[in-house]
């Protein structure tokens, strides 16, 4: 066989493979792909807003006034490389997650490890759908803020001129700030079993954080936060239902 022929079979393979993640747990990657639109649009903002708008101030300079057309804006804003970054780093972990979890179900022969990651993450989503209620609920971004200026020290280089692969290389590195919206989606990553439903799931979950994070860097950090005001009862909402519909197919692996 031919490396032609090998790579074909490949990606045949590897197709197949996400053609049956997205037909047995269909559910559990929309839910994924919701909690990253909704969590993107009233948290994400705040959290990671400001090394969005750091990347596009120091691209920005580099870029000479006569390309500084309105597709160079557009396209610095979008911040694509970046992005990528953080959706391989939430990849990568969501495929040890699925390869954990796997690993530990079959080590252990039980089928309760799967229902009592989707409830972990059904309690995460939870948190965040209450916390606007319930203040002691809410997330402490403040820590996830210092570790994420801590981590930027060493990153200078790559935030002087966040372009191509540097961008990449700060979104891989990015993607490691604790963030509990990120936990949640790791334990929807273990239980939908797998290294390659985990990666999926975590892929959806990263897509879903990037229409608030492209707002941030088009309309800029305040217009983004107008935004957020309006959106984060609806936000509120959809995540208590999404934690319902993790905690009812939790209930349907056991029943």
């Amino acid at each position: 066989m031919d490396e032609q022929s090998l790579l074909i079979k490949l990606l045949e393979s590897g197709w197949a493979q996400c053609a049956a993640v997205a037909s047995d747990h269909g559910n559990v990657l929309l839910t994924a792909l919701v909690a990253g639109l909704v969590g993107g649009l009233t948290h994400c903002i705040g959290m990671c807003g400001p090394f969005v708008v750091s990347q596009i101030t120091a691209r920005m300079e580099h870029v000479p006034a006569a390309r500084m057309g309105v597709l160079t804006r557009l396209q610095g804003a979008l911040l694509l490389p970046y992005h990528f970054g953080r959706a391989t780093t939430y990849i990568l972990l969501g495929v040890l997650a699925g390869l954990l979890s796997d690993g530990l179900t079959a080590l252990i022969r039980t089928a309760w490890l799967a229902p009592v990651l989707l409830s972990a993450a059904a309690v995460f989503f939870l948190i965040y759908g209450l916390s606007g209620l319930l203040p002691r609920l809410t997330p402490d971004v403040g820590f996830a803020r210092r570790f994420g200026t801590v981590l930027s020290r060493p990153l200078k280089s790559l935030f002087a001129a966040p372009v191509g692969w540097r961008g990449y290389g700060l979104g891989l590195a990015l993607g490691f700030i604790p963030c509990g919206l990120v936990y949640g989606a790791l334990m929807l990553a273990g239980g939908a079993g797998g290294a390659v439903a985990g990666g999926m799931v975590m892929a959806s979950f990263a897509l879903g954080t990037v229409p608030a994070l492209c707002a941030v860097g088009v309309m800029g950090q305040l217009a983004a936060r107008h935004f957020k005001s309006l959106m984060t009862p609806v936000g509120r909402g959809v995540m208590v239902l999404n934690a319902g519909i993790l905690v009812f197919l939790a209930w349907s692996h056991i029943a």
